[in-house]
């Protein structure tokens, strides 16, 4: 009797658990130990099986990574959904990223952290088209934060855009470090109270940006 074909719902979910072996692999042998081949022992099916979702090792991680964005990106809007206020907005995009970082160690670690291939390193390959797909969906979540920001900040001219995408870059290697920091448990070594200090360090974030309006406010010049 012929086996029955595959519900969309059922591929998804064999889809992602190759997703899912694979990024446990990564985190714990290296990207470079990676194989399809591996990722199918640990599932244990044929090499073959997984070769029918994917075609290599590279389609896979930009898989994962483009996977990782888009669960960021839907936390990032669902926190920052009900509020108007663009403070507010900032601080609760802050909170679920910190939130995602910690909740997601093994996707934080591949997304940010980890030396596997990224878009640069696909340029001129015939998979760089995906591997722009991926840059999109992490430059869709930068956007996230640049927008509020924008508008938050009153000033104008040529050099705004430039200012403003330096604001976020700043913010973002700040938060970059707490959930580096408390991931790798070294916060842990130098102090008992490491949830506290990310709370008063992202308060500290959200007073410098309302600092950084009033001086802008008061004729500070960008730069």
């Amino acid at each position: 009797m012929p086996k029955k074909p595959m519900t969309k719902e059922e591929i998804e979910n064999t889809r992602g658990r190759i997703l899912d072996t694979a990024l446990n692999i990564i985190i714990e042998e290296g990207f470079n130990n990676l194989s399809l081949r591996k990722i199918a022992s640990r599932l244990g099916v044929t090499a073959t099986t997984i070769y029918n979702y994917y075609t290599n090792k590279d389609e896979i991680n930009l898989m994962i990574r483009i996977r990782g964005f888009e669960k960021l990106y839907d936390l990032l809007t669902k926190r920052s959904a009900s509020f108007n206020d663009i403070e507010d907005r900032f601080n609760a995009m802050i909170c679920a990223y910190i939130e995602f970082g910690l909740t997601n160690p093994s996707y934080y670690d591949i997304m940010f952290n980890l030396h596997t291939p990224k878009y640069l390193d696909y340029v001129g390959t015939d998979i760089e088209p995906l591997a722009h797909a991926e840059k999109q969906n992490a430059l869709k979540c930068l956007s996230l934060f640049i927008e509020p920001v924008s508008n938050y900040i009153s000033a104008t001219g040529d050099q705004k855009d430039h200012f403003i995408l330096y604001q976020v870059i700043k913010a973002w290697s700040d938060l970059h470090g707490l959930i580096t920091l408390n991931n790798s448990r070294l916060f842990h070594e130098v102090t008992d109270n490491v949830e506290d200090f990310i709370k008063e360090r992202t308060s500290e974030m959200i007073e410098n940006m309302m600092k950084l309006k009033e001086s802008l406010n008061g004729g500070e010049k960008l730069f």
